[in-house]
């Protein structure tokens, strides 16, 4: 895997998100109270962008469909799915984000 600096924490707003491309992969970053979350920016549910969808807690609403997704595993909930969305292991070091792809 590779680990790669995405970004500044402060790049990210409190409880909400925002999407980077990095080695060719759309990556969207989940700022909640529990840290910094790296998901793939796409809806397991229907092929659609993840980002800007509203943050409730550790839990991202498709913005296309409100699909409920726990950013910490990717989890989904209700009946629209069962598979999750990717994650990607996420740090923080010195207000920088790093993200593991491959």
């Amino acid at each position: 895997m590779a680990r790669i600096e995405i970004c500044l924490l402060e790049d990210v707003p409190a409880n909400g998100n925002r999407a980077f491309v990095a080695e060719g992969v759309s990556i969207l970053l989940c700022r909640s109270g529990a840290g910094v979350f790296a998901l793939e920016n796409m809806c397991s549910h229907a092929t659609a962008a993840l980002e800007g969808g509203r943050m409730k807690g550790p839990f991202l609403f498709c913005p296309l469909h409100g699909m409920r997704i726990d950013v910490r595993d990717g989890c989904p909930s209700g009946q629209l799915t069962t598979r999750r969305v990717r994650t990607y292991p996420a740090t923080l070091e010195d207000g920088r984000v790093f993200v593991e792809i491959g």
